[in-house]
């Protein structure tokens, strides 16, 4: 896991990049805080640079280290991400060239590039995002991951130059910051920033989409770009409910723990220990007690405080007394001035926008598996989404089985949605803020002087529920939530692994027939047998669902008082966006953030715009390592 940039000068042959370097390695040092390495080659015409920042998991020494070339092939790359099944593809690759000279995942990633080039793409289980250069051929590949679980930003300078990185703020400094306020102001509005398409604030930051790629071809004249694709959700999803058309319920539930079993084991394999995010649900659940059940030591962090009802602390201890697992809680107590100070950070790290305030509790706890020594952490991102965990999706799968004119499945569903009703009565309110999202038709802004597009999010009204999974997938919950974890992970150097996010489970899950996602009141109805045995009842059998909240209120402590510095403080420099004749004084009380959401959500997005590319401010790592 690392940070990488890079940069082709249009027309230099020659050209002294150091500046553009040293800036570059300032926004993605954090990502990989271990080492730096930059390599810089003439080549067409061009002057080329390759940059990267290490992480280092697999393969610690020197042997790893990037940008890493084979001379013989003409290749070399600089990548960020994890190969998990790279000991089977370099069991593969054995014989079909020279030894490998260590034991990274990168070396195998290089080679089987060299080999293969895309039809090497198929082949790989895991989150990457890398920038290959043949210096034989003149050709610059871009290419990221099936989902876009690594960030990947390009864009091209006034003169010609392309730059890219992992860095959103770093790309947009040097090819323009100019603000898009329709991804913006669709993120406030429907919470869901990024898509699988896009994923950039600014107009001239692109993102390699998920499961593409970008090429450039280099010649003395010109840079050519060409784009394609190489993995579609939809088709491998249609693949897949063909292939398990006769399949037993029996078998599937067999091969849904099998499947989750490798997903978690694969993502063991390292060379630093590994940690677990847990909380008192299902997913984390899952995670924690099948590394238990491979004889890994399974340490967790949680966001609570057994002490504190309101929090996910009391149930949490109950489930790590049940399973034997080492928790560490996170429950800080701010003051004003540590809650700015984790506003600004957060801000930083997200180089983009966000929603709420559970991407500064997400960084605090991050914050603190850096700080016990960790560069490795498990979570569960991503099975609301593929398992149908989230309460939306009762509904969709009724309105798919009444237009289907399915009286069986109609009236199961109807009971799931009925008891999901009776059991989640206390959260009504909640509910009741969130379906404002769902209304097709542009919002209001009560700060923000812009408009915000309408979209549906119920989803077509023919459209099944697998086909809205895949939409949640890829643009309306997902890609959001990825980014968040990504940056503020990488802010302190910590890779996080995410077993949902398994393109075998996530084919498979989404392939599942609705009466195995959605059952007598439960969402993820199958991974609930599957973890029969492995998780506690308690857990496993819960109905009730709670998101990552934050139950504090930070708010009234110093969040409310930050935000209204933000935005009086810097009203000139936030003119175009922010509403005049208002009663600022009003709508930013203390009381009206904490009440609506919304109107938080505008505030933070104004804070992000007063210094959109402002620099982050690394956190040092222990020198000590985890036992």
């Amino acid at each position: 896991m690392c940070g990488i940039w890079g940069m082709i000068n249009n027309g230099e042959q020659q050209c002294d990049n150091s500046v553009a370097l040293a800036a570059a390695f300032r926004y993605i040092d954090g990502r990989g805080p271990d080492a730096r390495g930059a390599r810089q080659v003439a080549l067409r015409g061009h002057a080329v640079t390759l940059a990267h920042s290490r992480l280092a998991v697999i393969e610690l020494s020197a042997l790893g280290a990037q940008p890493m070339v084979d001379a013989d092939a003409g290749w070399s790359i600089v990548y960020n991400g994890e190969i998990y099944n790279y000991r089977e593809i370099r069991a593969t690759l054995n014989g079909a060239g020279p030894a490998f000279n260590g034991g990274s995942d990168t070396e195998v990633l290089l080679r089987a590039w060299a080999l293969w080039g895309l039809d090497a793409l198929p082949r790989l289980n895991g989150m990457f995002a890398f920038a290959a250069l043949n210096e034989k051929t003149g050709e610059l590949w871009l290419v990221r991951d099936r989902f876009g679980v690594k960030p990947l930003l390009w864009g091209r300078c006034p003169k010609g130059d392309i730059v890219f990185g992992s860095s959103v703020a770093s790309v947009a400094s040097m090819v323009g910051t100019d603000i898009d306020t329709a991804y913006c102001a669709r993120g406030v509005r429907y919470k869901a920033y990024e898509t699988a398409q896009s994923g950039s604030p600014y107009k001239h930051v692109n993102a390699v989409a998920a499961g593409c790629w970008i090429k450039f071809q280099l010649s003395p004249e010109r840079i050519n770009v060409s784009e394609g694709r190489w993995y579609s959700l939809r088709d491998a999803v249609a693949q897949r409910q063909a292939s398990m058309a006769d399949i037993s319920d029996d078998d599937l539930l067999e091969e849904c723990r099998q499947l989750f079993d490798s997903a978690v084991q694969l993502r063991l394999r390292s060379d630093v220990p590994v940690a677990v995010s847990l909380s008192a649900g299902l997913d984390s659940a899952s995670i924690a007690c099948m590394m238990q059940r491979h004889g890994a030591r399974t340490h967790a962090f949680s966001f609570g405080a057994p002490s504190e009802p309101a929090s996910e602390g009391p149930g949490t201890q109950s489930l790590a007394k049940a399973a034997g697992i080492d928790v560490t809680y996170v429950w800080p107590r701010y003051s004003s001035w540590d809650l700015y100070e984790m506003l600004e950070k957060t801000m930083a790290f997200q180089e983009a926008p966000f929603s709420g305030l559970s991407p500064i509790a997400q960084n605090a706890v991050f914050r603190a598996v850096g700080d016990a020594g960790f560069k490795v952490l498990l979570g569960g991102q991503g099975s609301d989404e593929i398992f149908a965990g989230y309460r939306k999706f009762i509904v969709i799968a009724l309105r798919e089985a009444l237009q289907r004119r399915e009286a069986a499945g109609a009236l199961r569903l109807m009971y799931s949605l009925a008891l999901m009703l009776a059991h989640e009565a206390s959260q009504a309110r909640m509910y009741w803020q969130n379906l404002g999202r769902y209304k097709d038709k542009a919002g209001a802004f009560r700060l923000l002087d812009w408009e915000a597009g309408a979209h549906n999010l119920w989803g077509e009204a023919g459209m099944s529920l697998a086909d809205r999974q895949i939409e949640d997938i890829q643009q309306w919950s997902l890609p959001t939530l990825l980014r968040y974890e990504d940056r503020n992970s990488m802010g302190y150097g910590i890779e996080t692994r995410l077993p949902f996010m398994d393109y075998r489970l996530i084919e498979f899950a989404l392939a599942l027939p609705t009466r195995m996602k959605i059952a007598n009141g439960y969402g993820k109805w199958l991974l609930r047998g599957a973890a029969k045995g492995l998780v506690p009842d308690v857990v496993r059998l819960n109905r009730k669902k709670r998101g990552f909240d934050v139950t504090q209120n930070w708010i009234a402590q110093g969040i409310g008082a930050s935000l209204r510095g933000f935005i009086f403080d810097h009203s000139s420099a936030l003119r175009g966006a922010l509403k005049t004749g208002e009663q600022l004084d009003k709508l930013l009380t203390d009381e009206s953030l904490a009440q609506d959401p919304n109107l938080l959500d505008e505030a933070l997005l104004l804070a992000w715009l007063v210094d959109p590319t402002r620099l982050p401010r690394h956190h040092a790592r222990p020198s000590r390592m985890a036992a």
